[in-house]
């Protein structure tokens, strides 16, 4: 029987975040790699060390797991990375806040477990103003829309199709505003611009609207029961 001691833990001690945070103004014509050295600098300045992967090509634990197409603002944006040491998370929010470029706010943070799974996307929801002559006809479009089981696009000589109903696509005119969901599918998700040329709407975005996503919805965590032991 080997009675030698156990090899100690050695490995440093670090903090894994998920933070929830707007992308407004000038922020929306950024691309995420030029967002992930925008959070670089601002933990730099903020005190906090972002970790790296071990190996030959280290790189910065930081990703994010629903990526925007440039132009659209986020209300709700979700980057997941990790610092060197322990913190706790006010001292963490309060750290980030006092680095923020303007157009980003954080709204939410919360640390992960040690063996805790990147966050996996479920869909995202999203609002754009209407002008108001166009109100009435692209509400009989939606209409239309929901009216099928299911929702096509064709991309590249490739069919998309995207299913209607709770868990798929969801519609609807609030305000002068039209509001959407779409699924996040393994087999290719339809792009907030093609539903919104789907609904004779793709010069609004070129005519100056502004595209908001509201809400990133992420799948729930597999729960004990599934995993009997």
């Amino acid at each position: 029987m080997n009675t030698s001691p156990s090899t100690p833990d050695v490995r440093p001690a670090r903090t894994r975040l998920r933070i929830r945070f707007t992308k407004q103004g000038d922020l929306r014509w950024i691309g995420h790699k030029d967002l992930a050295r925008v959070w670089e600098r601002l933990l730099r300045r903020a005190g906090l060390r972002l970790a790296f992967t071990e190996g030959f090509h280290p790189k910065p634990k930081i990703s994010f797991p629903s990526a925007l197409a440039l132009g659209i603002e986020a209300l709700d944006e979700l980057v997941e990375l990790e610092i060197e040491g322990r913190f706790e998370l006010d001292a963490v929010r309060r750290s980030i806040e006092g680095q923020l470029p303007d157009g980003m706010q954080l709204t939410a943070i919360e640390s992960l477990e040690p063996g805790q799974g990147k966050a996996k996307v479920a869909g995202a929801s999203y609002r754009v103003r209407l002008p108001a002559d166009a109100v009435d006809a692209v509400a009989r479009q939606v209409q239309s829309a929901l009216a099928n089981d299911s929702l096509e696009i064709q991309r590249n000589e490739k069919t998309i199709a995207c299913p209607v109903g709770p868990g798929g696509l969801q519609a609807e005119i609030r305000e002068g505003h039209l509001e959407f969901t779409l699924p996040h599918l393994p087999q290719g998700s339809i792009r907030p611009a093609e539903f919104l040329e789907s609904l004779g709407l793709g010069e609004l975005l070129a005519q100056g609207a502004v595209l908001q996503r509201t809400e990133v919805h992420l799948q729930s965590p597999p729960s004990r029961e599934d995993h009997p032991s």
